[in-house]
């Protein structure tokens, strides 16, 4: 019977293709990866890893073995869960970060229904955009968008985070819009934050098309130029999490839907090795992935 220690640890490489990467995610050495992984292979009489001194690569058994594995342990996980929904009630102070555009448009029913469900658990929101160190700050979860996964933390994907080019109705009334080259023509209310160059980037049938504009209106933050939006001010290129209410209720209408704003990110939980064990932590990123499929 496997070892589901050495079932972990192979995932762990075959997710990173870096026994380093591995051991960091794991919390062990990686002379303590590089074991597990032979006793591993020489318990299947199998090789899993092409290894050379400047990369490592699966196998083809390594991929069918990796496909497995990922399974498995889902399973047990998935098995880890229901057990501690019956038998261990949540309980205590859950310390969470989470952009306050996030939290200000998505998180306030998805944290109601958490709260109501567990009603032994004190959550304590920490509303910011800052990159903490979770270990010295005591958060148990980060709640972010990023391109590359810190250093020796796990991180969960949650959901995909897209943007939308976006103006209002009576303002897109006034303006002829056909051809993204027609964006220079409008207000072009631009996110600091997303690039500090003037440009947006889409994607339309497999090639990228950069598009250089001239701001009307520059900041760093989201929300406020989701308001000038909305005051008829211009367009803005915004994440969807953020306009979803607006297009439903056709306040915001999109622009050139057939351009693909660039990049597509995704939303991580993010957190300490130590921590998934606590049902809390666990049960709370449950409720963020499921709450934000249902509002996609």
């Amino acid at each position: 019977m496997f070892d589901l220690q050495r079932l972990a640890v192979f995932s762990a490489v075959a997710d990173t293709m870096s026994f380093s990467l591995a051991a960091a995610r794991l919390g062990v050495s990686t002379s303590h990866v590089s074991k597990q992984i032979g006793a591993l292979e020489q318990e299947l009489h199998a090789k899993l890893l092409h290894r050379t001194t400047r990369s490592i690569s699966l196998t083809e058994a390594g991929h069918i073995f990796h496909q497995r594995c990922k399974a498995i342990l889902s399973d047990i996980a998935s098995a880890e869960q229901e057990v501690l929904r019956q038998h261990d009630s949540p309980q205590g102070m859950l310390r969470v970060t989470a952009p306050p555009n996030l939290a200000n448009t998505r998180l306030g029913d998805i944290v109601q229904d958490f709260m109501a469900r567990y009603p032994d658990i004190q959550l304590e929101l920490i509303l910011s955009n800052r990159f903490f160190d979770l270990a010295e700050e005591s958060i148990d979860i980060a709640l972010r968008v990023v391109d590359e996964i810190p250093m020796n933390v796990y991180a969960r994907r949650l959901c995909r985070v897209g943007w939308s080019l976006v103006g209002s109705p009576e303002y897109l009334k006034r303006r002829k819009l056909s051809e993204i080259d027609d964006l220079s023509k409008l207000d072009c209310l631009f996110d600091t934050a997303m690039s500090p160059r003037d440009m947006w980037l889409f994607m339309r049938d497999g090639r990228t098309r950069e598009v250089h504009v001239t701001p009307r209106v520059r900041c760093g933050n989201s929300e406020w130029l989701r308001q000038c939006a909305l005051r008829r001010m211009g367009v803005a290129l915004l994440p969807d999490f953020m306009i979803a209410d607006d297009l439903a209720q056709k306040r915001l209408a999109r622009i050139l839907p057939d351009y693909q704003p660039l990049p597509q990110k995704w939303l991580y939980g993010i957190y300490l090795p130590n921590r998934y064990l606590a049902s809390k932590v666990r049960l709370f990123l449950d409720a963020v992935e499921q709450g934000l499929q249902h509002s996609a």
